[in-house]
């Protein structure tokens, strides 16, 4: 077993560098070494996740040591790998989803000149999510988690030669180094704090048995306060999983192929501030001021990202929006200690998401690369197997009973309820109301009514590849099927069985949680797979349905004799009545346009100031000294 674990990351890089370094000469049979890697890499995590959440690797997990890596004295760093039942769940994730990626990136990316290059990115992006995933250290994390950047600028920016993608991909590489300073920076405090950059240790002595031989903080005794640590490496997940204000680059994220979207939302790099988050969860349960700022930030993010993909005309964006709207519920989680809950929305929206991103690049091939929903419509018997897949996810999306997205959603506004912070549970149900409706105003506008599909792409109009609707049937067993999977045999459908306890997910995720648990003075059942009331139910579901009828009112078509009063008119009518609210929408709430006037305008001529103030000012005086000693010098020297 410890050779496997090294392998998951180790197979997917030696993939990356084979396809480099002879790609170009496959031609397109350079996806071969690439897609058998993850294969194979998706084999052997099956094996480890098996192993470690059937008890193989004990509550504490297992280790395995490559090397020392830097054996400097004191500061002694280990390269080694880590696997415990929370990595297990994101292996889960990451290497289905990621598996599924490179198969239908196999039919998309059919025609590209870059076709050897994409995949071998993709692996990269592979091996360094792992890595981050398995790191066992801090630093090691720190650089898988820079590696994660550069594979995503590489990605988003894959087709360089267009200009947008070429902005969008500096925008995210810069937006991600603002929180990956904080991150750095809360690595640094563990050190001073700890003397040791191995996680379980560090957030052992940061948050382990007192002198007097309670479980607590040792905050007095710190150098650096462990609310400044918490908020510190809150800044990086800030960063990669794109919570307000650093939330700007994931949007722009789009202008990379439809399978990079796909592994950015679902497998990769905004689960990574997610995953730290719950890792650190002993710190944040140390810091309750911090898990206040998690928990507002997230729900904040939640409701701003989702009243922009109400108005998003284009399909990627619709749900690049969307993607940030659900970090943030994962968030909130997090703040307010649901951390379980966190994890299991992690994992729904994984599977969900990909299946509904992989499902908008099939419309788009479709369509001959068209993204603007306005030039769609009547596309659900034209292409059967992407409309009935990417209804599938929406639903999901929507919180309907029995689906992925209704359990972990529910579970979240169940805890954030049950832990008094009402405040977030009531944003969060608004923001229920919300996803339905885009969602199935998404589905109305690209699948139902009349076409608009321009009048010489109509006749081209087909289905897609059985290579990319394969993976979008895949997709969508487990979003519909991992609800009831992981919260079996708890409530809400475990009495119905005569069956009670914490549900499959909790158990595994128990061990990992039970410090901070215990810090929080909460007791694990507390927070058992959807453990919440028949009435914050009933209120989930019934507020999804009224966001669906909406969009349906709105977008949809006739069902079973049902009429429809809404048409094109009507909707310019009901916007119309809130001008200011629908450009705020429509125009993301300027927040790019905000940016350019603090960083590009006003930040750019106070580093033009500051630049000539050095040339001018500080240079001028240094050099006028130099001068005059040089010539005192020389007269001295004569005389």
């Amino acid at each position: 077993m410890d050779i496997l674990i090294p392998l998951i990351a180790l197979l997917p890089i030696a993939g990356f560098l084979f396809t480099a370094a002879v790609g170009r000469r496959l031609g397109k049979r350079a996806h071969i070494v690439p897609v058998a890697a993850v294969a194979i890499a998706w084999v052997v995590a099956m094996v480890v996740v098996f192993t470690a959440v059937t008890g193989g690797f004990g509550d504490e997990g297992r280790t395995v040591k490559l090397w020392d890596w830097i054996p400097a004295g004191a500061f002694h760093i280990e390269a080694a790998f880590f696997v415990d039942n929370l990595t297990a769940a994101l292996l889960i994730v990451v290497m289905t989803v990621g598996l599924l990626v490179h198969i239908y990136s196999i039919g998309y990316m059919s025609h590209d000149p870059g076709y050897w290059r994409f995949f071998a990115y993709l692996n990269l992006f592979m091996f360094s999510m792992l890595l981050l995933v398995l790191g066992d250290s801090w630093l090691t994390v720190f650089v898988a988690w820079e590696l994660v950047g550069l594979s995503s600028y590489l990605l988003i920016g894959f087709w360089y030669r267009k200009h947008s993608a070429a902005l969008a991909s500096k925008k995210a590489f810069i937006v991600n180094r603002v929180g990956d300073v904080g991150f750095a920076l809360g690595i640094m405090a563990i050190w001073v704090n700890t003397g040791t950059l191995n996680i379980r240790d560090s957030i052992g002595a940061l948050t382990g048995p007192t002198s007097m031989g309670t479980t607590g903080t040792l905050a007095a005794a710190l150098p650096i306060p462990i609310w400044v640590i918490a908020l510190l490496i809150f800044a990086g997940a800030m960063g990669k999983s794109a919570q307000f204000p650093l939330h700007v680059w994931l949007p722009d994220a789009m202008e990379g192929p439809t399978p990079v979207s796909a592994l950015i939302h679902a497998a990769t790099m905004v689960n990574a501030g997610v995953y730290l988050v719950a890792r650190a969860n002993p710190i944040f349960a140390s810091a309750p001021e911090a898990m206040v700022v998690v928990a507002g930030i997230g729900i904040f993010t939640a409701l701003l990202a989702a009243s922009i993909a109400l108005t998003q005309t284009d399909i990627k964006r619709v749900l690049a929006y969307s993607t940030l709207s659900q970090l943030g519920y994962m968030f909130a989680a997090l703040g307010v200690g649901a951390w379980t809950a966190a994890i299991f929305h992690l994992m729904a929206q994984g599977f969900t998401k990909g299946l509904l991103f992989l499902a908008s690049g099939s419309v788009i091939h479709a369509v001959h690369d068209e993204q603007d929903m306005r030039k769609m419509g009547g596309l659900a018997k034209k292409i059967p197997h992407t409309y009935r897949t990417m209804l599938i996810g929406s639903i999901g999306m929507a919180g309907i009973p029995l689906l992925a997205g209704f359990f972990s959603k529910d579970e979240i506004l169940g805890e954030t309820f049950k832990a008094g912070f009402y405040w977030v549970w009531a944003i969060g149900v608004l923001v229920a109301v919300m996803t339905a409706f885009y969602m199935f105003r998404l589905i109305g506008m690209t699948f139902w009514g009349e076409s608009r599909v321009d009048a010489t792409v109509e006749p081209k109009i087909h289905e897609s590849p059985a290579v990319m609707t394969l993976p979008l049937w895949l997709l969508a067993v487990p979003a519909v099927l991992l609800g009831l999977l992981l919260s079996w045999p708890g409530p809400p459908l475990g009495p119905l069985f005569g069956q009670t306890g914490p549900g499959l997910l909790a158990g595994w995720l128990e061990p990992v949680y039970a410090q901070g648990l215990e810090i929080l003075g909460r007791r694990e059942a507390d927070f058992a797979i959807f453990g919440i009331d028949g009435v914050l139910i009933l209120i989930s579901v019934a507020v999804a349905v009224i966001g669906m009828l909406a969009a349906w009112r709105l977008f949809g078509v006739e069902v079973g004799g049902l009429r429809r009063r809404g048409d094109p008119e009507e909707v310019r009518a009901l916007t119309a009545r809130v001008p200011f609210l629908y450009r705020a929408s429509l125009n993301k709430w300027w927040f790019d346009e905000i940016n350019h006037v603090l960083f590009i305008l006003i930040g750019g001529r106070v580093a033009a100031f500051l630049w000539w103030f050095d040339a001018n000012v500080v240079d001028g005086i240094v050099n006028g000294i130099g001068s005059v000693t040089r010539r005192s010098g020389g007269g001295l020297a004569r005389v």
